[in-house]
């Protein structure tokens, strides 16, 4: 048998007092918070009015967004469309080059600006013909008018002139 210490004793029952009141204040403050929230009393009418308000607003929110995500699909759409199509005209001419054929220099061109390691690797498999096949151009007036060609016709009207030795400060005799 053990004998333990009366003041072991008190100093627990002083302990438990202790946690008893606090746990009586925590729960008066939280009453006396309860009383200052304020209240509202709302009929079934008035409810369902704003249940209905709110839905209406949730429903227009979400066709709004609907409605942009088609504009912003069909664009991405569009974008990725015009993308396949450079790159299965790519593919062709590159394939036209790899097989030994003659390909326009406009095709060239446009392989190199659209996918130049695909140019590269072309003329790195190119496979010789006796008579190689000539091949028509694949550009339309759209990829004419994008640009992919007037940079071949800009350096061609540049070499015009560009082989005469410019003019310097000193004349020769």
């Amino acid at each position: 048998m053990e004998i333990q210490s009366t003041s072991r004793l008190q100093r627990n029952a002083r302990q438990v007092r202790m946690d008893e009141s606090a746990s009586a204040q925590t729960a008066a403050k939280s009453n006396f918070q309860k009383k200052k929230e304020d209240c509202i009393a709302l009929s079934k009418q008035v409810l369902t009015m704003l249940e209905e308000q709110s839905r209406r607003t949730r429903e227009e929110q979400e066709r709004k967004k609907m409605e942009a995500q088609k504009e912003g699909g069909s664009s991405e759409l569009d974008a990725l469309s015009e993308k396949l199509k450079k790159m299965a005209k790519c593919q062709r001419i590159a394939a036209r080059i790899q097989a030994g054929d003659k390909v326009p220099p406009e095709d060239e061109r446009y392989l190199m600006d659209h996918d130049a390691q695909s140019y590269q690797m072309a003329l790195a498999l190119r496979q010789p013909k006796r008579n190689p096949k000539k091949w028509d151009t694949l550009l339309e007036k759209e990829d004419y008018e994008n640009g992919s060609t007037e940079s071949i016709e800009s350096a061609d009207s540049a070499d015009d002139g560009s082989d005469a030795p410019e003019a310097s400060g000193t004349a020769e005799c």
